[in-house]
């Protein structure tokens, strides 16, 4: 039987990426359909909004995430300053990291209402 932990990291994943499908209505390497939350920076930063986008099915699974469009795209969308950042990020995270079942319910609950804030903009 899975943790309460491993079952709120799964329930905050599932949120965040709804809220990344939510936010971005078109994949971030070919412009096509935003089925998918697509990574970057693989393995971690998982709820890192700078390196989590909306992707194709086709750009995150079949091209293994279109990376070096995904690169371009995002360097120009941050600038050098804050693509740099992000890396510097990406190693510094690579170390293990395990959260608490907080961290992941503050998670969800951020999320929601930023859905909910999206859904409400898009009804005015």
């Amino acid at each position: 039987m899975r943790s309460k932990r491993e079952r709120l990291k799964d329930n905050a994943w599932q949120t965040f990426s709804k809220y990344i499908r939510t936010r971005d209505k078109r994949c971030f390497t070919c412009k096509g359909g935003s089925e998918n939350a697509g990574h970057f920076h693989h393995n971690c930063l998982d709820f890192d909004e700078e390196n989590i986008h909306g992707q194709c099915v086709r750009c995150n699974k079949y091209l293994s995430g279109n990376l070096s469009v995904y690169a371009i795209n995002l360097l120009r969308l941050l600038g050098k300053r804050k693509f740099d950042a992000l890396t510097i990020r990406h190693y510094r995270s690579m170390k293990s990291q395990k959260y608490d079942e907080k961290y992941y319910e503050d998670i969800i609950e951020k999320y929601k209402k930023k859905i909910n804030d999206i859904e409400m903009k898009n009804m005015i």
